[in-house]
């Protein structure tokens, strides 16, 4: 990832907007970011960190905190970030939660967390990939740089007091950042995949050790020979009760045979008792049947003629029904004639009184004329009261805006007198704010100044004390190696002394191999023989304290160090404060708190002044609007006075057209309403009176039609009436019916007639049959007797009982048998499983054990993968500390096993070459430290990068730290950055050592004052 350019706005100590521009530095530059203490240097790390994880470098303060105190209220606080990676752009904008102004109304509102992402094309807007969700930028931004937060900031940006967290990590926590960086996350999962399917071949296991004893609990026994010993057992008694079981099958399938055989003749006998008396009940309707066979007869008789009888009926009604039509017709007639005659003499009298509308309508059109006049009178007299109004408000708006031009040229000569004075009194104001500027910068380094003194009085207090345990820790070396010493010589003397005991006269000496043996070693008096675990206990005790006395003695060195490099950083202050230096701390505080209330107060009179000047241009600018708007009123009071003369004339010549009787608005409308109502009467009376006689005339001539019509009708079925009277009554005498009544009496319909016959039919076949099945019942039974069902019965419910007995105990051994049997398979597949199992253990249970790190130097299988990388980084960092500390350090992978049960195998220790042994990275000075960081983080870039395509870690932003280091190592510092920069990173340094300012031509200036810091590139 490499920057291209950076946009911030409101953020930290930038009240307005700031653009840092990377391109005009050049490719791949080394350049430094400067400023004095409190400017903003590393508010500008805070951005880009903001801007991509929407986080802080150091995470000490949230994102809604670092919204700039100065900052404008309508100036939001965002930061746009544009980079490259790889071959592809990108640009990331981010807003913080903030208070913002509404957009209409008065108070504020809160404005929430905002994010876009954008991949640049070429384009002015590039293509949008998140729009407005944070977290999904944030995620975005994580997969496409391959890193999280805390990966970014521990290899890509070293911020201020976090040199050493990479440096001093533990194995657990340098994992989580290498494997991140490398992607094993493979070698995790496969971890976890292994130790998964152990962990499900254990479960496995023990569930099917459980599932054969819950299975030889089911059957109630104790083992698998026990199963087989009771089938044996088994055996015979399970084939005598099948034998059973089949005889006494046989013995009830006979009896109930028999009994089914005897319920089938019983049933027989009831039938045919049943069907005898059927038969006799269906012969008692006999008579009923003849009866409806007459009936059936005579309907049908009846119906033959019934049709004749039906015509006369209907030719009878007909005429009575016309003979109505003809009486009632005759009286229509009249009644219609009378009408018509009435009608004729209205018509005549409503002509009569119409002559009279066309005087009346006349009379209405000249009222109607004077109608008009008056509306348009009450017009004119309306627009003559709307211009008096409006001319009298004309003449007070121009009144009123002279009164204000007045006051606005009064008020114009009281503010050029303000600012004349305030100007004079602002001459001064640059000075001050450099002499103030100078000051607090003064302050700043007296405050660093004092915490230098404390901690050198600190610092020389631990080194008298680590002085004091060096000299208690080598009189004690000096005590235990006297007596390891001391403790060897009796040791080597008791063992002269035991050899000289098994000495004898003209034997060799098992030293010397001499046969004389003239003086040989005595075991002083009184003295204990030394064995060799006392020579050895002192040894062990004199290098402790040896080790000891070693380890005071580096602490003691590092002490000194320290003391040295305070001391130094303490005289370059002292030497740049001069007489300052011996002032107390509060009296340059209070010399600047002066300088400040006076800088203030200026600016405070320049805000005012500023305000004063805006107000001078909006009334020099009201003035010259006012002019204006006084001419267009002018204009406006004479036009709206003429409006007032014409209005006026108007109304004066419609009240003279308009006679005084009608002046009256309500009074001739009610004449005209009058009017009106009588043309509208009679013009209604005529049309009513033409319609009425046209109707009349109608319905008379209808109702005479209609009597002619109905006389002929009548004639016509009088002689249809008599010829179907006549063919009836012919009829009726040659039938065998006596009267009409007996005709009527007989008469049946269709569906009745139907009903009989199918009542008479279903009787004679009913019987019929009744009559068979008894015939054929009596044949069948004629030689056989009612059997004995109770003897029968009692005869089957023995033989059932008996099978019953003899089934239930072939049951129980038959499920005894088939439960063992099937509980012997279930325990041939248990135990078949089992063994799988097992065997499937023994290879992923070995694999989980050692990948997981639970076996030997307790390194899991990414762990050791990590750890061959981490010697890869180890081996590009070393190079470049060794060349930075001349030759004095490298980094190693420390070897030995972590205590108890603690992972191990990423764990880091320095080799120093002044003494030839490796120690704690813990146990290096600040400045040490800092280089210590800087190799690794160098280091660690290399590697990432020629391990994987992905992530490309090519800038490094280093925040502060180089003010530890002495002039030595800073030059080797910035010739080792200088030789990674030409091998194609871009690397920004945050520092306020003037050592550096002067040996970059490419700096990034950040310039502090009181109303916010801004940003100056310095390009070569």
């Amino acid at each position: 990832m490499k920057p291209l350019s950076l946009t911030i706005q409101a953020f930290g100590p930038f009240a307005a907007t700031e653009k840092i521009d990377f391109t005009l530095l050049g490719n791949n530059p080394l350049f430094l970011i400067n400023g004095t203490t409190g400017a903003g240097k590393s508010s500008i790390l805070d951005a880009i960190c903001f801007a991509l994880y929407g986080q802080t470098t150091g995470n000490e303060r949230e994102p809604s905190q670092m919204r700039c105190d100065h900052a404008a209220a309508d100036l939001p606080t965002e930061i746009t970030f544009d980079f490259n990676l790889g071959d592809k752009s990108y640009r990331i904008k981010r807003s913080t939660t903030q208070e913002r102004p509404k957009k209409s109304g008065e108070g504020t509102t809160t404005q929430q967390t905002e994010a876009q992402l954008w991949q640049l094309d070429g384009s002015d807007e590039g293509v949008l990939l998140v729009a407005k969700k944070v977290n999904e930028a944030t995620a975005q931004i994580t997969s496409l740089i391959g890193l999280e937060v805390e990966q970014f900031r521990q290899v890509m940006v070293l911020p201020q007091g976090k040199f050493r967290e990479l440096l001093m990590a533990d194995s657990k926590k340098r994992q989580e950042i290498f494997s991140q960086l490398f992607q094993t996350q493979i070698y995790k999962r496969i971890e976890d995949n292994l130790k998964a399917k152990a962990a499900g071949i254990r479960q496995a296991v023990d569930q099917h050790r459980n599932q054969i004893k819950g299975i030889l609990q089911t059957a109630e026994v104790n083992s698998e020979e026990e199963i087989q010993q009771e089938l044996e057992t088994l055996k015979p008694e399970l084939a005598g009760a099948l034998n059973e079981k089949e005889q006494a099958a046989k013995q009830q399938q006979q009896v109930a045979q028999h009994k089914e055989q005897a319920l089938a003749l019983k049933a027989k006998f009831d039938n045919l008792n049943k069907k005898a008396a059927e038969l006799v009940t269906k012969l008692e309707f006999e008579p009923v049947i003849t009866d409806k066979q007459n009936a059936l007869k005579a309907a049908e008789s009846a119906q033959k003629i019934s049709h004749l009888y039906q015509q006369q009926i209907a030719e009878t009604e007909a005429l009575s029904k016309i003979t109505q039509q003809v009486e009632q017709s005759q009286a229509e007639k009249e009644t219609a004639s009378t009408q018509f005659e009435q009608a004729e003499k209205e018509l005549v009298d409503a002509k009569a009184a119409f002559s009279k509308v066309d005087e009346l309508k006349k009379q209405q059109i000249e009222l109607q004329q004077h109608q008009a006049r008056i509306i348009e009178l009450t017009t004119a007299r309306t627009q003559l009261a709307n211009n008096e109004k409006t001319l009298a408000t004309s003449q007070q708006n121009l009144t009123a805006k002279k009164d204000q031009q007045t006051l606005l040229v009064n008020e114009q000569s009281s503010l050029e007198t303000q600012s004349t004075e305030l100007n004079k009194a602002l001459e001064s104001l640059a000075d001050k704010q450099i002499a103030c500027e100078s000051q607090r910068q003064k302050v700043e380094q007296r405050k660093k100044l004092e915490s230098l003194r404390d901690e050198q009085a600190a610092l020389k207090q631990k080194e008298n004390k680590q002085q004091t345990e060096v000299d208690a820790n080598k009189t004690a070396y000096e005590s235990l190696q006297k007596i390891a010493r001391q403790t060897e010589l009796t040791w080597h003397a008791g063992q002269a002394a035991l050899l000289a005991q098994e000495l004898q006269e003209d034997q060799p000496c098992a030293v010397c191999g001499s046969k004389e043996h003239p003086n040989p070693a005595k075991a002083a008096s009184g003295d204990l023989l030394v064995n060799k675990q006392q020579v050895d206990e002192a040894r062990s005790k004199e290098t402790a304290a040896h080790n000891s006395m070693q380890q005071s003695r580096e602490l003691l060195d590092a002490a000194k160090n320290e003391v040295t490099n305070n001391q130094k950083s303490l005289t370059e202050i002292e030497q740049t404060l001069a007489e300052l230096a011996t002032q107390s701390l509060d009296a340059v505080t209070n010399s600047l708190v002066l300088i400040e209330a006076d800088v203030n107060a200026l600016l405070q009179q320049q805000n005012t002044l500023k305000q004063i000047t805006s107000r001078i241009q909006e009334i020099k600018s009201a003035l010259s609007n006012m002019a204006d708007e006084l001419a267009s009123l002018e204009l406006n009071v004479t036009a709206d006075n003429e409006l007032v003369i014409q209005a006026r004339t108007s109304a004066d010549q419609l009240e003279k057209l308009i006679p005084a009787e009608y002046q009256q608005a309500d009074h001739l409308s009610t004449v005209l309403k009058e009017l009106d109502i009588s043309i509208t009467s009679l013009t209604k009376a005529l049309t009513q009176a033409e319609a009425d006689q046209a109707q009349k005339r109608s319905e008379r001539d209808t109702s005479i039609s209609r009597h002619q019509t109905l006389t002929a009708q009548l004639k016509e079925q009088t002689q249809q009436t008599e010829k179907a009277s006549n063919d009836w009554n012919a009829a009726l005498t040659q039938s065998s019916f006596n009267d009409v009544n007996a005709f009527n009496t007989a008469l049946l319909s269709e569906e009745n007639q139907q009903k009989l016959k199918t009542e008479i039919e279903t009787y004679r076949s009913e019987r019929d049959a009744l009559q068979g099945v008894v015939t054929q019942l009596k044949s069948e039974l004629a030689k056989q007797t009612q059997p004995d069902l109770e003897i029968i019965e009692q005869q089957l419910i023995e033989v059932t009982a008996q099978f019953k007995a003899v089934d239930d105990s072939w049951r129980k051994l038959e499920e005894r048998n088939n439960q063992l049997k099937s509980i012997q398979q279930k325990l041939l597949k248990a135990h078949e499983k089992n063994s799988e199992l097992d065997a499937e253990y023994a290879i992923y249970g070995t694999l989980s054990e050692v990948a997981t790190g639970q076996t030997g130097d307790k390194i899991s299988l990414e762990r050791f993968v990590l750890g061959v990388l981490l010697e890869d980084v180890l081996i590009q960092a070393s190079q470049r500390l060794n060349l930075m500390t001349n030759g004095r350090y490298q980094l190693v992978r420390k070897e030995d096993r972590a205590s108890r049960n603690k992972a191990s195998g990423l764990e880091l220790e320095v080799e120093d070459s002044y003494t030839g042994k490796t120690r704690a990275v813990a146990t290096l000075s600040g400045g040490e430290s800092f280089l210590a960081a800087l190799s690794l983080a160098l280091g660690l870039s290399d590697v990432v990068q020629s391990y994987s395509g992905g992530i490309k870690l090519d800038t490094l932003f280093i925040d502060e730290g180089f003010g530890s280091l002495d002039q030595d190592s800073l030059d080797l510092a910035i010739r080792t950055l200088i030789d990674l920069q030409a091998s194609g990173r871009t690397i920004g340094i945050i520092s306020h050592v003037t050592e550096l300012k002067e040996q970059m031509a490419l700096r990034v200036d950040v310039i502090g004052s009181t109303a916010g810091s801004s940003i100056r590139t310095v390009a070569a």
